[in-house]
């Protein structure tokens, strides 16, 4: 379903900017991640293992919201669900500031996280029904790459400063910039209220999603698991390995630029090998990079896997994401991605911060989360093969 009813084409190109714009804002917090770890153990003394609760539970809510984003996508007035998630995120951002024992401030990261989550979902599921969503995926991949940058570079000034409070406020005023493009928004969504008469006899569920989708966001949360438990906990394994604080903020934001790299890189590898090889090889790369790293646990080592994410993770959603395009050119399974990354974000800190807990160490940590790329290559490697005997192989220009 495509938002083509009554607007222009310049008008749609607004649209989704203005979508790709939501999209960026409300995931602040999770391109900032590594930063409000860091700054909750160092400004407000959470330890390693409660600084990743917290940022499960802020992640749990973005799951939560999510879900119920994409259940009753069909009803909403988008205008007034975003403006009000936008506001509430805002307000609860700011509320995280003058609180810092552990209960009121999960409470107040879970409805931060819940609000964000319904933002963010409602971004991706009004682009996936753009008239080119291949093409805004990749956009908002290559800002989203821009603006961690930014957020790597003004979260630990914010925190050296004035603390994590600094860091909840800033937050709190990016979202509330954003409300500047909820008019811009469409209104109740009538597309996907009048379906068309070939899928009238075709309904399914609202959360119903077919196999290979649903195996391709299955391998979308055990990517996410991945990126959780290492990103939460990527400065304080520099500080681990010897590296100063200081190095690492610098490796943060310059790594940002091989993101950017590989954003552009994408379309002329996906027409030159196809998406299906290149997602397997990035997660191949990654997976290896991280299993290395937790059999040799040197500073080198954590450099060169920082170069690999850093590389791999923006390429890698582009091919998730393009994926998705193919197997279900609806968008239904694309609305339901931030899910996959919520429940995974959720749950990749809370077991690397359980496996820290137990005294194994950041090793455990690096093991961890290769394994759970490892078994994502392998998820892929089963619906494109499965996909291969079923169909024509598509290929998706970026």
């Amino acid at each position: 379903m495509r938002l083509t009813t009554t607007t222009t084409a310049p008008e749609q190109q607004v649209l989704v900017w203005a979508e790709i714009a939501l999209a960026i804002g409300s995931v602040a917090p999770i391109l900032g991640m590594p930063i409000i770890v860091g700054a909750l153990q160092d400004g407000w003394g959470y330890t390693a293992e409660y600084a990743g609760y917290v940022t499960s539970i802020d992640l749990a809510g973005l799951l939560v919201g999510s879900v119920l984003t994409s259940w009753l996508a069909r009803r909403l007035d988008w205008r007034w669900y975003v403006g009000g998630a936008l506001t509430l995120s805002a307000a609860f951002n700011l509320l995280c500031a003058p609180f810092h024992s552990v209960v009121p401030l999960c409470c107040f990261r879970f409805a931060a996280g819940f609000a964000s989550g319904a933002t963010y979902a409602s971004s991706l599921t009004l682009l996936s029904r753009s008239s080119e969503p291949a093409r805004a995926f990749s956009f908002l991949i290559l800002l989203q790459v821009l603006a961690n940058a930014v957020v790597l570079g003004l979260f630990p000034l914010l925190n050296e400063r004035w603390g994590p409070a600094a860091i909840f406020v800033a937050i709190a005023g990016v979202l509330a910039a954003s409300l500047a493009v909820v008019p811009l928004l469409p209104g109740r969504d009538m597309t996907a209220a009048t379906p068309s008469p070939a899928r009238a006899t075709q309904r399914r569920p609202p959360l119903s999603v077919p196999l290979l989708p649903a195996l391709c966001l299955m391998a979308v949360a055990l990517f996410y698991v991945t990126i959780g438990s290492y990103w939460a906990y990527a400065e304080r394994m520099g500080i681990g390995f010897g590296i100063s604080t200081k190095q690492i903020h610098w490796l943060l934001s310059a790594g940002v630029l091989l993101s950017a790299a590989a954003c552009l890189s994408a379309r002329a590898v996906s027409h030159r090998i196809g998406q299906s090889r290149a997602l397997l090889i990035a997660l191949t790369m990654l997976a290896t990079a991280l299993l290395i790293h937790g059999m040799l646990p040197t500073p080198t080592m954590f450099v060169i896997t920082l170069a690999v994410l850093q590389l791999c993770w923006n390429f890698i959603d582009i091919f998730q994401l393009g994926t998705l395009a193919v197997l279900d050119p609806s968008g239904r399974a694309a609305a339901l991605v931030p899910a996959a990354q919520g429940a995974a974000l959720a749950a990749g800190p809370a077991a690397a911060g359980f496996v820290l807990g137990l005294g194994k160490g950041y090793t455990a940590v690096l093991l961890l989360a290769g394994l759970t790329a490892a078994l994502a290559a392998v998820t892929y490697a089963v619906v494109h093969r499965r996909y291969r005997r079923e169909s024509v192989p598509v290929r998706i220009s970026f």
